[in-house]
C-alpha cells in the first residue's frame, strides 16, 4: 500500500517470485521430513502473494535450494487480532526443517 500526503491510498506493484523446481535430493528430503513429522508427503502450493526477499535471495544465490514455510497450525487465525502460534505444530515444523537441513549434501 502507498499512503499519499493528501490521504489517498494506492496500490503499488511488487515483483513476485516463482520458485524453481527443487533438486532431486531436496525433494526427497522434503518428502522424508514431512512423512516423519506430519505423516504425509510434502505439499507444494503457489499463491498470489509476494515475499520480496525470496527474489533477492534467488538472484544472489541462484544455485541455492529454497524452502519457504510457515507456522500456520490449526486455528492460528493468521493476521487476525487473536493470531497465535500453535506450539505443537511449530515444534513439528522446526524438527522437519532441521531434518531437511541435515540432508543437505
Amino acid at each position: 500500500m502507498t499512503f499519499h500526503a493528501d490521504g489517498r491510498v494506492g496500490a503499488q506493484g511488487a515483483s513476485g517470485w516463482n520458485a524453481p523446481s527443487p533438486a532431486s535430493w531436496m525433494e526427497d528430503a522434503l518428502h522424508a521430513a514431512s512423512r516423519t513429522h506430519f505423516g504425509a508427503p510434502c505439499g507444494f502450493i503457489g499463491q498470489g502473494g509476494t515475499i520480496p526477499l525470496m527474489g533477492m535471495l534467488q538472484q544472489g544465490f541462484p544455485q541455492a535450494q529454497m524452502m519457504v514455510c510457515g507456522v500456520l497450525g490449526p486455528k492460528s487465525n493468521a493476521h487476525g487480532p487473536n493470531e497465535f502460534l500453535h506450539v505443537p505444530y511449530g515444534k513439528k515444523l522446526t524438527a522437519a526443517v532441521a531434518q531437511v537441513m541435515a540432508a543437505c549434501p
